[in-house]
């Protein structure tokens, strides 16, 4: 099996290099190890059931390109095993579905500007606050898709995309999945000093709408919600600024009810020096009031990259977690770089709920959720290797208890925290030199 690896690699680099072709191959190995006492979540009243957990999680993903710019088109595919240490026994060969196609796409270049790419892929753009890979989770993300990419002076980019659980000759209901269609449009322009995008993206729901009292067949409808916004970063110097803005509107999957939600994000960057820079931000989502009952007022990010917002112990806007009335973060963090290997990192946040939101009984909360602090360090081993960990803890109001965030469950007087350490593991397993096709 290696001789024949060997001699397709050996024919693929000849086949590269003599024909003007590129092709690699590099593969990812990113362990992780995680301590989660609190993470997502209030520890549970009940202290019998109030238990850490700890646990190894795993991507293997390795991953091949393809470009042959003299028949404009290049060729992107990845596959990976996302698993926990343990979940497969050592002596157990069976497939539990962890292995899955991350990427594959092939993209058609018209000219040097046009070109569309069409299959499974990753959608990210800018901080990645409504599309983003989400490469902090082992599974990631892509979607399948067809994107038209026009590309000289600026970028614009139109995505379409559809979802079906499978063939069938008729209607299959797909309620369940993240859209029935999508579609969007990515617009983004380089300035000397300043970078700005704008994004509209017209998201659609499936959603049953037969009426249980009446037998009939059943019906369903796609309901549709639109997102419309921009980003900015500027650059002079030291000093640095990132602003977004989003407006939200359409309707909801299932209550139809009418949308009028934004989010609001404003950041201020300075760089003391190479080594130390500071971060001082605030974002805003709004939310809908805890007696409001006819207009839904509740941002979703959709599919951004949410982790890397918001905290780090993920108790808002990740892995369903929407917090109804919202939310308000008010932040400030630094960055400090030993060296070109070695670099720390730490901010600590102020949440609130942005709408007004009450317990179980209808009384009014105070508004504030709780802060958080988040610690992580980075070192560079090699060029293939780099190792990180992080430390993070929550300090909860007893708000947080009623935020929709929080399933109404949970203690917000114990000290809830969340540890980790990983490697990444990135090497290039194999290149072919680029070599441009002589001229006749």
């Amino acid at each position: 099996m290696l001789k024949r690896l060997l001699a397709i690699l050996a024919i693929l680099s000849f086949y590269g290099t003599t024909y003007g072709q590129d092709f690699s191959i590099d593969a990812q190995v990113k362990p992780r190890y995680e301590h989660r006492n609190g993470f997502g979540q209030l520890r549970p009243t009940d202290n019998n059931a109030d238990r850490p957990a700890d646990f190894v999680s795993q991507r293997t993903r390795i991953r091949m390109l393809f470009n042959d710019k003299s028949e404009k088109f290049r060729m992107g595919f990845s596959m990976q095993d996302v698993r926990t240490w343990g979940e497969i026994g050592n002596f157990d060969s069976k497939d539990n579905g962890n292995f899955n196609i991350h990427e594959a796409w092939g993209e058609l270049l018209f000219t040097d500007a046009f070109s569309v790419k069409v299959g499974r892929q990753e959608i990210s753009y800018d901080d990645q606050r409504i599309f983003g890979a989400v490469d902090w989770a082992q599974q990631a993300r892509s979607h399948d898709a067809a994107i038209f990419k026009y590309e000289k002076g600026f970028k614009l980019h139109a995505g379409f995309a559809i979802s079906t659980f499978g063939e069938s000759n008729y209607y299959i209901e797909n309620d369940g999945n993240a859209y029935k269609a999508m579609q969007y449009l990515w617009f983004h322009k380089d300035f000397e000093n300043f970078k700005l995008s704008g994004l509209f993206l017209n998201n659609g729901v499936e959603q049953n709408t037969t009426n249980a009292a009446t037998p009939q067949p059943a019906d369903f409808e796609t309901v549709y919600s639109q997102t419309l916004g921009a980003h900015g970063e500027w650059r002079p110097g030291k000093f640095g600024l990132n602003a977004s803005f989003y407006y939200q509107f359409g309707k909801t999957g299932a209550a139809k009810q009418d949308i009028s939600a934004y989010n609001a994000l404003l950041e201020l960057l300075f760089n003391a020096n190479e080594k130390l820079g500071f971060i001082v931000g605030g974002e805003m989502l709004s939310g809908t009031a805890y007696d409001e009952t006819e207009t839904y007022m509740t941002f979703n990010p959709f599919y951004g990259t949410n982790h890397k917002f918001n905290g780090h112990m993920d108790y808002f806007y990740v892995g369903g977690r929407m917090p109804r009335g919202g939310l308000t973060d008010l932040y400030v963090g630094a960055t400090y770089k030993f060296d070109k290997d070695w670099n720390v990192y730490g901010r600590y946040h102020y949440f609130a709920s942005a709408a007004t939101i009450a317990d179980n009984n209808g009384n009014e909360l105070d508004s504030g959720l709780g802060s958080e602090i988040d610690l992580i360090i980075n070192y560079k081993f090699n060029k293939y290797i780099t190792i990180q960990g992080g430390w993070s803890g929550m300090f909860a109001t007893d708000s947080m208890v009623y935020s929709t965030a929080q399933n109404n469950a949970g203690d917000p007087n114990k000290f809830n925290n969340w540890g980790w350490m990983g490697l990444v593991i990135k090497p290039t397993l194999f290149t072919t030199k680029k070599k441009e096709v002589a001229a006749n």
